[in-house]
């Protein structure tokens, strides 16, 4: 058994019953075995991390992982250009995209998550129009080495290619139609041949086509059968529509969250993703049915302007008992500095006039808590992951502070919530395996990745612009 003995860290648990305190720490195999001042261990890789951080690696609970493929064609900066074009660009781009495309992007995205001390992520894998491009993607997530859930997209039934010219309509109903049996087809074949190993630390998850404007029959049948599947989590948009639905489909009443709970589908296994406008009672059946939800901060701040969307439920959410992740989401669009998403989960907080009791009690660890313990439990994982503890994963980050622009005085939590960047990265476990030491991934090559992203962005970006939507 492989062990790493963490000695004289600076350990920020993320659990409330240890707080901060100055350990050693030590993995065996994928668990942490002990936390303890000069642990007498012998047979062991010692890493002195003497004025450094560690602190439990980090979760996204909201990312399109595969748009990585053409970051920065599209930047929430320009608003009102990102708002007219995304959906536009999405539909134009999967279709360009091979399965050889869809492992890098995964691949890729997968990496740079983890070099930002990003241990777990959910993949909301809406890209994916056929079945070898699906199981590509999976695969290049799987490769990264980064744990947490790949979604697909069940729906995803562009038929158009490049060169073609199809009625906007068309491509925008095929971006997700009704599940058929091909995707079902798909899903079982990435559960049998990727994820059949309950024990793996990348586990398979589902976004189903049934949500807001489908019958509440058709979301029953949809999601009965995918529960029989075993998955362990299904994942939806969830936005209030800008005019109520009628009486028996989804978004009939607020943002649908009441019509799925008074349908009795609301379950433990069940993520809305953003839930901006979701009402105290909508909240309330969450919580009671043990739902949760990811909302993005940094790119919900367009948000705000929105009267059918509005700021990030974070506050209001933690307030009401349900679990609450963040996450990046749109990796096209917004930096993949993980910090700076925790910091603008603080910012955002202050746009909500319902939050504004609880800022005044406000804390680095609430905030950092969206990222590690509190955001472990709205994946499920919260009893694996997400915190400093003998027994958990050891799914760890350990910073170094010796930029002069990271600050020395105060907590450890609020020296990595204002100070911590990417560039501080030294080191990073999952499942006690190191994937980066001393501020460098282990086994990639980021010139030659870098020279495939360019040339399949380049390429697909010729494609997708012969697509002409009438």
């Amino acid at each position: 058994m492989n062990r790493t003995l963490i000695k004289n860290a600076d350990i920020l648990t993320m659990d409330a019953g240890l707080g901060e305190l100055r350990a050693d720490v030590l993995i065996e195999g994928d668990r942490i075995a002990a936390i303890g001042a000069d642990l007498p261990v012998r047979d062991a890789e010692i890493i002195d991390a003497t004025g450094m951080i560690l602190m439990p690696g980090m979760i996204d609970g909201h990312r399109h992982v595969w748009e990585i493929i053409d970051m920065g064609r599209l930047v929430k900066s320009r608003p009102s250009e990102y708002a007219r074009y995304y959906q536009q660009w999405k539909m134009r781009t999967i279709v360009c995209m091979t399965p050889e495309d869809n492992y890098l992007a995964e691949l890729i995205g997968g990496l740079q998550a983890i070099d930002s001390g990003v241990t777990t992520v959910f993949d909301f894998a809406h890209g994916q129009p056929t079945e070898a491009c699906a199981m590509s993607a999976a695969q290049g997530l799987k490769d990264s080495g980064i744990a947490g859930w790949f979604g697909f997209q069940l729906g995803v039934s562009s038929s158009y290619k490049a060169g073609d010219t199809v009625s906007l309509a068309k491509a925008d109903a095929e971006r997700i139609a009704r599940t058929t049996e091909s995707h079902w087809a798909t899903a079982e074949r990435l559960q049998r041949e990727l994820f059949s190993d309950s024990a793996a630390t990348l586990q398979l998850a589902l976004a189903p086509s049934g949500n807001a404007g489908s019958a509440l029959e058709d979301i029953r049948s949809e999601w009965t059968r995918a529960r029989g599947m075993g998955v362990g989590m299904l994942a939806a948009h969830i936005h209030k529509p800008e005019r109520p639905y009628p009486a028996g489909v989804m978004g009939h009443r607020d943002s649908g969250i009441r019509d799925l709970y008074e349908a009795g589908l609301l379950g433990p296994d069940y993520q809305a993703t953003h839930a901006n406008r979701l009402t105290p009672d909508e909240l309330a059946m969450l919580r009671d049915t043990g739902g949760m939800i990811c909302a993005t901060a940094m790119g919900e701040f367009p948000y705000v302007m929105s009267e059918s969307k509005g700021p990030s439920v974070h506050g209001r959410s933690r307030s009401a008992g349900v679990p609450t992740s963040m996450g990046i989401d749109i990796s096209l669009a917004l930096p993949g500095d993980y910090f700076e998403h925790v910091r603008a989960t603080y910012w955002n907080l202050y746009l909500d006039p319902e939050c504004r009791e609880q800022m005044r009690a406000c804390t680095s660890e609430y905030i950092l808590d969206f990222a590690t313990a509190y955001g472990a439990q709205a994946l499920r994982l919260g009893d694996t992951i997400g915190s400093i503890r003998v027994g958990k994963r050891a799914d760890l980050v350990l910073l170094s502070t010796e930029r002069v622009g990271f600050g020395m005085a105060g907590s450890l939590a609020d020296r990595v919530v204002t100070f911590a960047s990417t560039a501080d990265v030294d080191s990073v476990w999952i499942a006690g395996k190191a994937r980066k030491r001393h501020g460098k991934m282990l086994g990639v090559d980021w010139r030659a990745l870098k020279a495939q992203l360019v040339e399949a962005q380049q390429r697909i970006g010729r494609q997708a612009a012969t697509i002409r939507f009438t």
